[in-house]
């Protein structure tokens, strides 16, 4: 039987000062994606494949190093999310509703919504993105449609069963 693993930002670090604040810059390198992609669907396990209930494929969700700037000592980073420890993990799975709100600029195109470093989905102006989680502590965080982080994240602890509403108009409104 196949081992389902959670992805999580709990704990990242810089690996140069060991600062837990940071500040999500988008996408890695093209190299780095290839080789996330292949970690994604082969000795990470199923992280990007098993990351949802619903029945969405497992192209939906996108699996690459992130990259990070460290607030503490100003250096950039790259890292794949981590596997969530066993405490972490929720015995019910949480829904997450994210809103996108109308907003003029970057009307016409896509945002990339990202929870724990995975790429869960694509949502237009507008428009709403559901999805889940299996982990209590989350990150989200949007990119544009070349892979720009746009600014902020949204921190939130998962209740078990419960429903956390998002809602996004070019930054995370609280």
């Amino acid at each position: 039987m196949e081992k389902t693993t959670y992805p999580t930002l709990e704990g990242l670090k810089c690996p140069k000062c060991q600062s837990a604040e940071y500040k999500v810059l988008g996408k890695g390198g093209a190299a780095a994606k290839e080789w996330g992609t292949a970690l994604a669907f082969g000795a990470v396990g199923g992280i990007a494949r098993n990351f949802a209930a619903d029945a969405k494929a497992k192209e939906d969700f996108e699996l690459h190093p992130i990259a990070y700037k460290c607030m503490g000592c100003k250096k950039n980073y790259e890292t794949l999310p981590f596997e969530a420890m066993e405490d972490e993990i929720l015995s019910k799975e949480c829904t997450v509703v994210f809103h996108r709100l109308s907003a003029f600029a970057s009307m016409a195109v896509s945002q990339q919504v990202y929870l724990n470093g995975v790429k869960v989905g694509s949502v237009k102006n507008k428009k709403a993105l559901v999805f889940k989680t299996y982990t209590r502590n989350n990150t989200v965080f949007v990119t544009d449609q070349h892979g720009k982080a746009l600014p902020g994240v949204f921190k939130f602890v998962a209740a078990e069963g419960g429903t956390q509403e998002i809602r996004f108009k070019n930054k995370f409104i609280r």
